[in-house]
């Protein structure tokens, strides 16, 4: 069925659609109020309004506008989640659904004439209002992030620019009506229990000691944002001037470690400023310190030395879950961390080294075509679900809460001997050759009409479990079938492709992609 004009938007900013949301949720009901709130012609308060009602935000009540209850489920929230919002929003729009579906059929991506002749087809209305209109569908999944820019070389110093979808999404990156009902709140947070966090006041040169001794760890991580000599040079600056800094915030292991997850680079200054491996550059208020190392700075040293921080400790009863939403509440670098690294943080030893080795290893590269970034550690969570699934027992032992469970595998990694460790690479390994040889560049994939598609998490993890649980026997005499019918449940079953697609964490999604593995492959 083609889409009426009508349902098409020809608003070009997102972000004044969400502008004119506000509007309306303020008192402004007609186009001429839309207008003067957000800085319209009246003519463009009109395209904006009926941008919103398109959307499903917005309502017309006598040529009055009126908030739905998404508009107002959207307005309410800030700017970080009104653009997960969104984005969900986009993606189940049956305009833009269409659109980026045709977009991810290309691996290498779609031209821009090409998406008009797939308007042209898609949408029921005059050529040159499809062709004006194709500038706001593109630029709206532009400024959503659904869709990334990409150059692609044509031969003899020719270029065009290409389309494609944004693969480095993830699930949280969007905010699904369920997330609220599975939300963390209210049942981690106790009113009747204080959460165990201690407020400590520590010297310099105490948490320069503890740290040599191994009792306050740095994790390693992975980050784009290192700060430059002169950043660390300027915040020395601040500890000399005595100018207030954040606290940092520390997870406490039971056997009584501190891990440091924010405060990374500033703790990373103060160390190697000490150690003597900078000098200080780019100082206003301090100039004469320019070019100085620590062992030249006289009796300032002891003011950098006698400088009491604050730290907050967060004790080993805290939940996972509530660890989660305080590193990313405080988190000062302007990216929040994604689990996997605060996993990393909190559960730093044998099992962050066994997921770094395994993710770097070419029997996992090949096993997903390089179809799992490595940034922000997404594929060592892939390998943990693994681990985690795999274990006996554990799709009757989970009850939904994902980051415990994940928690508690890592948890129980770092108690492993050598042999124990060596048995799980072993039995990943075997895993990843396997599920290749039998799927090749289709593994792990939810294919689409016209391509095999990206690669999907909890695919990966219900599969690799169903083949560790399997002989090499019992795989390799049925190999025929099992292709046949790991197809079959791909493109046919939709309770399947929905457990691996929403709300992948929650108990009944997890039991059903685990019960249609085992049956359906089994056939």
């Amino acid at each position: 069925m083609r889409i009426s004009i009508t349902q098409v938007p020809q608003a070009d900013e997102l972000n004044k659609v969400i502008n004119t949301v506000e509007a309306i949720y303020n008192g402004c009901v007609t186009d001429l109020q839309i207008a003067d709130y957000v800085g319209f012609t009246d003519r463009q308060g009109r395209y904006y309004r009926l941008a919103a009602e398109i959307l499903g935000l917005v309502e017309n009540n006598k040529n009055n506008a009126n908030l739905t209850p998404l508009g107002t489920e959207l307005i309410v929230l800030d700017d970080q989640h009104r653009q997960k919002k969104i984005r969900t929003i986009l993606k189940d729009n049956e305009l833009f659904k269409s659109v980026l579906k045709f977009i991810e059929s290309s691996n290498e991506g779609k031209k821009r004439n090409e998406i008009l002749n797939y308007l042209g087809n898609l949408i029921e209305g005059a050529e040159s209002t499809i062709a004006r209109r194709l500038f706001t569908i593109i630029n709206w999944l532009l400024s959503s992030d659904l869709i990334v820019l990409d150059i692609i070389e044509l031969g003899e110093n020719e270029k065009e620019t290409v389309y494609k979808v944004n693969e480095e999404l993830e699930e949280d990156d969007f905010i699904e009506d369920s997330d609220f009902k599975d939300s963390i709140y209210p049942a981690s947070y106790n009113n009747d229990d204080e959460l165990d966090i201690k407020e400590v006041h520590m010297q310099v040169v105490t948490l320069l000691r503890r740290n040599e001794q191994d009792k306050i760890v740095i994790p390693p991580f992975q980050r784009n944002q290192v700060w430059k000599q002169q950043q660390k040079s300027r915040f020395i600056e601040s500890l000399i001037l005595n100018i207030p800094i954040p606290p940092f915030y520390i997870s406490q292991d039971l056997e009584g470690k501190m891990i440091i997850v924010d405060g990374l680079q500033r703790s990373s200054a103060i160390f190697d400023f000490l150690k003597g491996k900078y000098a200080l550059v780019g100082l206003e208020a301090l100039p004469s310190l320019n070019g100085k190392y620590y062992s030249e700075l006289g009796e300032l040293q002891a003011r950098i030395e006698d400088r009491e921080l604050l730290l907050y400790i967060l004790k080993p009863s805290v939940p996972l879950s509530i660890v989660y939403d305080i590193f990313n509440r405080i988190n000062s670098n302007g990216t929040p961390l994604t689990r996997q690294e605060i996993r990393n943080c909190i559960y730093i030893g044998k099992a962050t080294n066994l997921l770094k080795e395994l993710s770097e290893k070419d029997e996992f590269k090949m096993a997903i075509d390089k179809g799992i970034p490595s940034l922000r550690m997404k594929d060592r969570e892939a390998i943990l679900r693994f681990f985690a699934f795999s274990e006996a027992n554990a799709q009757e032992d989970y009850k939904g809460d994902l980051d415990d469970f994940l928690g508690k595998t890592m948890r129980k990694i770092n108690r492993m001997s050598e042999a124990e460790i060596n048995s799980l690479s072993d039995r990943f390994f075997r895993v990843m050759k396997l599920t290749f040889d039998f799927f090749g560049y289709t593994n792990f994939r939810l294919p689409t009409q016209n391509s095999r598609g990206r690669i999907n998490i909890a695919l990966m993890e219900c599969i690799s479990v169903y083949f560790d649980k399997k002989s090499d026997k019992e795989l390799l005499d049925r190999k025929m079938k099992i292709v046949e019918n790991y197809n079959n449940i791909l493109l046919k079953d939709h309770s399947f492709r929905e457990s691996i697609r929403i709300s992948t964490g929650s108990v009944s999604n997890v039991k059903i992609r685990y019960n249609k593995t085992f049956e359906i492959l089994d056939k």
